[in-house]
């Protein structure tokens, strides 16, 4: 089974007009890859040229493009003889991710610690308190749009490292997709953040790589409970 959609456009109404003639699969590749983000194309479905150039009323050469960006994200894979698919991650493969970007976010919270200025230290605050008044409603998920992870890769002075956790997070973000915001964990998650920010307002390095350990630890085994084992729809 792959998932093929038969019918329907889940791309939703599109003008292709608003496309830039030069490089349409600059246009196209985040609205792919938002569609994967959000759960519109479920992991192992498949992706059919025909059918998203159709949607998108555009020509297959951008599609396929855009769709080699994706490969390169590893959000979308090929599988030989039978198509392009999106990408889907079992238990061993998501926890390697994870290893990753443990490593780099608490490296990036050490770097924080210390060459961040107060001035960028009060905007995360302003930032905590905007994610604290998203969170108002008890049954709400963590905010998708205030990226509190984001925020300390920047504070981290180390653009390379933004550069590299960003691949590594994308991943995850599609690998999580299906087990959506979950009022509790965003709770905990918030309390959290708070505590890394304490530690980087204190000019704590290991404190604030310690916290941000705890944190990423936590939310791995939040979606160990809501992972399956094994996940390969794209080979079935």
């Amino acid at each position: 089974m792959t998932g093929e959609r038969q019918s329907g456009c889940p791309l939703g109404d599109f003008d292709s007009s608003v496309f830039r003639p030069r490089r349409l699969a600059d246009e196209v590749t985040p609205i792919l890859r938002q569609s994967i983000l959000s759960g519109t194309f479920a992991p192992g479905e498949r992706l059919n040229e025909v059918e998203l150039a159709a949607q998108l009323n555009i020509s297959r050469p951008p599609i396929r493009e855009a769709l080699q960006a994706l490969i390169g994200e590893g959000l979308v894979r090929t599988v030989a003889g039978r198509g392009t698919f999106v990408a889907s991650f079992d238990l061993e493969t998501v926890g390697h991710l994870a290893e990753v970007r443990q490593a780099l976010e608490c490296a990036a919270a050490r770097l924080a610690a210390v060459r961040a200025d107060d001035a960028a230290l009060d905007e995360l605050e302003k930032f905590l308190v905007r994610t604290g008044e998203a969170l108002g409603d008890p049954d709400r998920p963590y905010p998708r749009d205030l990226d509190f992870h984001q925020q300390i890769l920047e504070m981290s002075g180390n653009p390379r490292l933004v550069d590299t956790a960003r691949g590594v997070t994308t991943q995850l973000r599609l690998a999580r997709a299906r087990s959506g915001g979950v009022p509790d964990r965003a709770r905990a998650a918030y309390t959290e953040h708070h505590r890394i920010y304490r530690a980087l307002r204190e000019r704590d390095p290991e404190a604030a790589a310690a916290a941000m350990a705890d944190h990423l630890d936590a939310a791995q085994a939040h979606v160990r409970q809501l992972l399956p084992d094994r996940d390969s729809e794209e080979t079935r």
